[in-house]
């Protein structure tokens, strides 16, 4: 890659007069190289022009190299100092790095080397996003091809919906936005052959017919083979966490685990008061509603909805015959305060063999940002989601959690309960005043809206959802539609759109990672 602009070199060796053929090649490559022979000359010349990058010599007269990278580093804390040494020691190594030098060489030396570590070091981005982008373009037309196929395995679509994640965390640093409207024109097509495919197949697969565990399966596939095996298992639900989230965050912990990437998928409503009591009951709203009449009686309340998780749980591992014969804690973590004093005293968990932890940060955070203006501007699109996402959890009471599970050897089991999508259109729907105020789903009787907006059911007991009225009715919004009463349809309007919400069909709220950690031994 040709550079548009010389960029400029300094470099500080005592001996300088004997790398003059490896300036050359440099000069004929494209860059400006001004040389110093000590460490004061090359600390006043840094003083007085900018450079690109810096070679600095470790062992020279006066100053010697670690000496002047620390004087560097006040100047200027960006500048690229690449350190050249005859001294192989390890603990020299370890020092130039802990000053945080950008790259290292021992001597001798050779020009292909140098040019390597310049590129590496000032052009790296740029070549890799160059690269990347011929990457995407030539699996363009094999990822379209993919997305029409028509196909109704729920495996084929958390592939597809996994390789499009990846692609758009590889573009989150990549300034082009040709490439990234591309991508996102790939992304609506595939939500919506998604969204046909749920509708055609959604009854078979909530009766059984699914290639992929759904909600209520999650458990019987995913952490029931582990406690059968008499392992320690820590089970992390994080509410509204999506795939490509866990994407952003898996590397921080590779240390720590193994990590296999499996997927699970939400029942509709992709909400919490169904999707996460029937992962946990390991069973259908419809029958959890039977054994608790009055979970589902005012679907506005999100909180009271979830009351009896617990209780869900222990019938589960009744069911499955393990209540007597594992210890089991369950906990929900909505402060982080709460989550600070749980890492503290984990220590205090290592007898028990199965833990449970819902963690609601992701889930706030989406919904404290449709209500805030200043969380609107720090969240302003996909991407910041994912690195305020990744940004909290690397500094949170959850990561530690994770290194303390590794510790005392937890196989941890990291999923959601459903997912969001951002949402830019209101559809308006026609109910009587009963009728649930959600965004993206509602519950009522004679529920009017467009096809073309909504997925309809009209008879929740053939989808294994509680009928808690006569003549119960469900909706979900499809693409990126909000759903808008006529009552102050105005100001709703201008509330909901460019905000994250769940309850509807698209991949984001659907297709779930399910994250298995081993710890490393």
């Amino acid at each position: 890659m040709k550079n548009l602009k010389k960029q400029k070199i300094l470099w500080v060796d005592d001996e300088i007069h004997l790398l003059k053929p490896h300036i050359l090649f440099l000069e004929n490559k494209g860059y400006e190289v001004l040389t110093a022979t000590n460490g004061v000359d090359a600390l006043d010349l840094i003083r007085k022009e900018y450079f690109h990058a810096v070679l600095l010599d470790e062992m020279m007269d006066g100053l010697d190299g670690l000496a002047v990278l620390e004087k560097i580093k006040t100047l200027r804390p960006a500048l690229p100092v690449i350190m050249i040494t005859k001294n192989e020691e390890e603990s020299l190594m370890e020092d130039a790095i802990g000053r945080k030098i950008s790259d290292y060489l021992t001597k001798p030396i050779n020009p292909s080397q140098i040019l390597l570590v310049l590129k590496k070091n000032l052009d790296g981005l740029d070549i890799t996003r160059e690269t990347q982008a011929q990457q995407y373009m030539s699996t363009f037309a094999e990822m379209n091809e993919r997305i029409n196929e028509n196909k109704s395995s729920l495996r084929h679509w958390a592939r597809i919906h996994t390789d499009l994640c990846r692609w758009e965390i590889e573009f989150d640093e990549n300034p082009r936005e040709d490439l990234k409207n591309i991508l996102n024109d790939q992304i609506s097509e595939a939500n919506y052959r998604f969204e046909k495919q749920v509708i055609d197949n959604y009854e078979s697969w909530i009766n059984g017919d699914a290639d992929l565990p759904l909600s209520h399966q999650m458990m019987d596939s995913y952490v029931l083979p582990y406690l059968k095996e008499n392992r320690k298992v820590l089970l992390l639900v994080i509410d509204c966490m999506r795939l490509d989230q866990w994407l952003m965050l898996s590397p921080i912990i590779y240390q720590r685990f193994d990590s296999e990437l499996h997927h699970q998928v939400s029942i509709l409503p992709t909400a919490t008061p169904y999707s996460r009591n029937a992962l946990f009951a390991g069973d259908h709203p419809e029958n959890i509603h039977k054994k608790f009449p009055d979970l589902y009686s005012d679907p506005d309340s999100e909180e009271s909805m979830n009351r009896y998780e617990r209780e869900l749980l222990e019938d589960y591992l009744l069911k499955q015959g393990l209540s007597g014969s594992i210890s089991h804690k369950f906990q929900k973590i909505i402060q982080s305060q709460q989550g600070d004093q749980i890492a503290a005293r984990f220590s205090d968990y290592s007898g028990t063999r199965f833990l449970t932890f819902v963690v609601n940060f992701v889930d706030i955070l989406a919904h404290r940002r449709s209500e805030s203006d200043i969380l609107q501007e720090i969240v302003p699109n996909e991407t910041s989601y994912r690195r305020i996402v990744r940004n909290w959890f690397e500094n949170s009471y959850l990561f530690t959690i994770l290194e303390k599970a590794a510790e005392q050897n937890y196989t941890v089991i990291v999923t959601s309960d459903h997912g969001s999508r951002k949402v830019s259109r209101g559809s308006l729907v026609k109910a009587d005043k009963e009728t649930t105020t959600s965004v993206r789903y509602k519950v009522g009787r004679n529920l009017k809206v467009s096809d073309k907006h909504a997925f309809y059911l009209r008879d929740p007991e053939r989808f294994h959802l509680p009928a808690t009225q006569i003549f119960t009715n469900y909706i979900f919004a499809r693409s990126d539609y909000f759903f808008l009463y006529p009552n102050n349809m105005r100001k709703f309007e201008k509330i909901y759109p460019d905000t994250f919400q769940h309850g509807g069909i698209s991949m984001h709220e659907m297709i779930l990672p399910v994250a298995v950690l081993h710890p490393r031994t």
